[in-house]
């Protein structure tokens, strides 16, 4: 332990001519210096001033006594440009007394070794940087020479850390962390750097007048990633990040959050040279934002969250981060980005929008204002799609780029210092590494798991902790896919852009399965994703199913006239043609309402004209889709429950359970309304059996007791599903008669046949009609199935490959999670169940 009076060096007033020394070999290269004391002899300096005057001073002294004069000029309170220069000056002189201490024992001796004067060192850094951070209320405006001398002396201050303390940061680390005011300059460190962003800012937001000088905003940029790159370099370390996380005052004042806001709305650039640095800048402030958020024993996000405000601050700030997301994937608003493709920038703002797309503060906050972004994404052609998400190019991305800052050649190129080993260059002296960092692996691949770990953090639903966001991000895509079909081109905008939605998603899905095997993504979030696509198209068929029901409703609802040639009409039909399809599908919605009514009257009528077989048999139908309060989800669901339970409307527990159950599915439905219907459907079993006469599934009983189409067209013995010899091929008349009897609908059970009529499996309807990526199926004559027992080998190529689908029964397993084929509907077979 020292006494007391080994810090009096300290704090005594130093009798030299400490001013004349400054301002004499501040200009001074570092081999002057060297000479100067070599020359001397272990004795005094003799040197002329300006004027020609003599002074004289011991080099020792004046390294003891620098940082506390330094110290003493800070206590003045002066915010004018000379006293800027001044302050630059003698931090300069400082760093040039280290650079010549290992040539000089004594010099080595008295700044490396004696702990008084480090605690002096850290003293004058503290102090500096809490004298900067203050700066921005002061100028105003300030000049040209006022920032410049500002920014530099900031970055050669800190860089004091690295010329007095230790080249190694785990060391610098260590020694800011046990001194007594580590909160103070953790709190001022960030506000300190974000003054100069500010300015930066103000030179920048000039960039399209006469005024602006490109070199000198150049020079300043990188005295600002200086600065930026020493607090990022501060953060790689596990315990200052910590700290600077628990900071309270720092939390409260919003220190961070403003800074990556500030530095994030540095616009773009018309010089690339320019745009280039300030990428860098953008690209180290997420990354020190990553760190943070990467601190294991408190939440960053959390503490941020904490308050109002604070809440606030963070929305915003993040904000930031996805417009730079909307330029870089979509254009933003002018339509280009003049950022680096293959950047880290790119990387390190998807991993701070992944990590709080998994944050329940931030989550519903991410889906209000990036599921837009997203959804753009995927409306792009697939083609292009393919290329910029689906890559396997093994490029690896461009890393960040390393400053090796030469504090005194970057100081004395500021203050107008000309030596030997300087130029009088425009721009300021860097060594910069030879080239970026490669990080190791691709960026495709990097890039292609972050969108995916995003859409699944965003399909993710905790019930504990998020009840009101369960199918949030679901329904918001659906709905800008909406929005966004007035963006497409006219053949797209029609229900085109959701199929190229789902076709790209579809990719993206098979293309994810194949990054789990190099683990860049767990499987984990590829099941969230292939829920998200699942639950997608779901939405789209429903839609594609709705619009197409109510055309065909529409175009029969048109009264017929007949013409010279014998041959009808639809009245109207030529103005329809001229008609917008989506006019058009607006009008069929009222037309709906009144076709029914219509019906309604012709059936009281004794009258009537006998209408066609096939107008009754559609008729039927209507009917039957009116009084149906089920949709085919829920039939299904409690037709496989009736399997397993076939007595269960004895059981009030159970009927209120299903009720529940089936009410999350359409439709509310109610404990009373499902024993109604299972009380009815049993009767109507009763009845096909004692006429030996099977009950379809999928075409089920309506909740206020409708008959089934079967109960009218099916007089055919039938078989129980799990029978299948009960269905030969050579039936055909019977197959025949079934197929045209019965419509085939989503979730009927089906017995799928080849070309020679040989049975190949079991599956349901999934989709019956409308458009199934980008493949209309009533066009086609296709169905979409579910293939629930196959007889062939999985790896069967299928009769019906798409791109969705892939080849065979495999590749669709693998992008479904389930077999999801194309099949021709000719070649389906519906299956009765009768349940005992």
């Amino acid at each position: 332990m020292k006494s007391a009076r080994e810090d009096e060096p300290c704090k005594k007033k130093p009798a030299i001519d400490l001013v004349s020394a400054v301002e004499q070999f501040h200009k001074l290269s570092c081999s002057d210096l060297s000479q100067l004391m070599r020359d001397s002899e272990n004795g005094p300096i003799r040197y002329a001033k300006s004027n020609g005057s003599l002074f004289e001073i011991y080099m020792e002294s004046l390294a003891r006594n620098l940082p506390v004069h330094l110290i003493s000029k800070l206590l003045l309170f002066k915010r004018d440009e000379q006293h800027l220069k001044y302050l630059l000056s003698g931090v300069r002189l400082f760093h040039g007394l280290h650079d010549i201490a290992y040539s000089h024992s004594k010099l080595r001796q008295l700044l490396f070794e004696d702990s008084s004067s480090s605690e002096c060192v850290l003293d004058l850094i503290f102090f500096i940087t809490v004298f900067l951070s203050n700066f921005k209320q002061k100028l105003n405006p300030p000049s040209n020479n006022e920032v410049l001398y500002h920014s530099t002396l900031l970055a050669s201050t800190l860089y004091l850390f690295k010329a007095c303390i230790s080249s190694q940061w785990h060391d610098i680390t260590r020694v800011i962390l046990v001194h007594p005011k580590v909160d103070v300059f953790t709190g001022v460190a960030f506000p300190s750097v974000g003054v100069v962003i500010n300015f930066l800012q103000v030179k920048l937001s000039a960039q399209h007048t006469d005024t602006y000088n490109a070199d000198e905003v150049y020079s300043f940029c990188l005295h600002c990633e200086a600065s930026l790159q020493f607090i990022h370099s501060l953060c790689q370390q596990k315990l200052f990040r910590e700290c600077v996380v628990k900071n309270k005052d720092l939390r409260k004042e919003g220190g961070v959050l403003w800074l990556v806001q500030d530095v994030m709305k540095l616009p773009q650039c018309k010089d690339s040279h320019l745009m280039v640095l300030v990428s860098r800048l953008k690209s180290k402030i997420l990354s020190i934002m990553l760190q943070l958020c990467e601190v294991e024993s408190i939440s960053f996000l959390d503490l941020a969250a904490s308050t109002t405000e604070g809440l606030d601050l963070a929305k915003s700030t993040i904000s930031e981060v996805l417009e730079l997301l909307n330029i870089m994937f979509c254009g933003g608003v002018n339509g280009v980005s003049a950022y680096n493709p293959r950047g880290i920038l790119q990387l390190n703002a998807m991993r701070l929008v992944e990590i709080v797309s998994d944050d329940s503060n931030f989550r519903s906050y991410i889906v209000s204002n990036f599921t837009e972004v997203l959804t753009r994404v995927f409306l792009v052609p697939h083609g292009e799609f393919l290329s910029s998400w689906c890559s396997s190019d093994s490029k690896a991305a461009e890393g960040d780029i390393t400053l090796n800052y030469d504090s005194y050649s970057a100081s004395g190129q500021v203050l107008g210092v000309r030596s030997m080993h300087t130029s009088h260059a425009s721009k300021p002296i860097f060594i910069t590494n030879s080239r970026a960092s490669q990080t190791s692996y691709p960026f495709a691949h990097q890039k292609t798991s972050l969108l995916v770990k995003i859409v699944a953090n965003l399909t993710c639903f905790v019930p504990d902790l998020c009840k009101e966001e369960k199918d949030l991000f679901l329904n918001k895509f659906f709905q800008c896919l909406q929005k966004e079909r007035s963006n497409l081109p006219d053949g797209v905008a029609h229900g085109g852009g959701a199929k190229r939605a789902a076709a790209n998603l579809s990719s993206l899905l098979i293309h994810a399965g194949s990054l789990t095997i190099s683990r860049y993504l767990n499987k984990d979030d590829v099941k969230l994703l292939r829920l998200f696509v699942m639950q997608l198209e779901e939405l789209i068929s429903r839609q594609e199913s709705n619009i197409h029901q109510v055309k065909e409703v529409h175009n029969r609802s048109i009264p017929q006239r007949s013409t010279p040639d014998g041959c009808k009409r639809n009245e109207g039909s030529g103005a329809l043609r001229g008609v917008d399809e989506s006019e058009r599908d607006a009008t069929n919605i009222e037309t709906i309402g009144s076709y029914l009514s219509n019906m309604q009257l012709k059936n009281r009528r004794n009258d009537v004209e006998e209408v066609p077989e096939e107008e009754t048999f559609r008729s039927l139908q209507l009917k039957k889709r009116k009084r149906n309060i089920m949709n085919d989800v829920q039939i299904s669901m409690i037709e496989n429950a009736l399997r397993d339970d076939p007595n269960m409307q004895r059981r009030a527990a159970s009927v209120q359970l299903w009720a529940d159950k089936l009410s999350l599915h359409g439709s509310e439905i109610t404990s009373s309304q499902l024993k109604n219907w299972l009380n009815n459907r049993k009767a109507k079993v009763a009845r096909a059996a004692a006429k030996n006469t099977p009950v379809g599934v999928g075409v089920g009983v309506g909740l206020s007791g409708g008959g089934s189409v079967a109960d009218h067209v099916s007089d055919s013995p039938g078989s129980p599903a799990d029978e299948p010899s009960s269905y030969e091929p050579d039936h055909t008349q019977q197959k025949d008669v079934l197929r045209s009897c019965f419509r085939l609908q989503n979730g009927q059970h089906v017995v799928l046949f080849d070309g020679k009529g040989e049975e190949i499996g079991k599956g349901i309807i999934h989709l019956a009609k409308g458009i199934w990526f980008e493949t209309n199926l009533q066009k086609s004559g296709l169905c979409v199935v579910d293939v629930t027992y196959l007889k062939v080998d999985e790896n069967t190529h299928l009769p019906h490959p798409c791109d969705a689908t892939g080849n065979s029964y495999a590749e669709a397993q693998m992008t479904f999670g389930r077999k999801r084929i194309l099949w021709d509907s000719s070649k389906l077979l519906f299956i009765h169940h009768l349940h005992n």
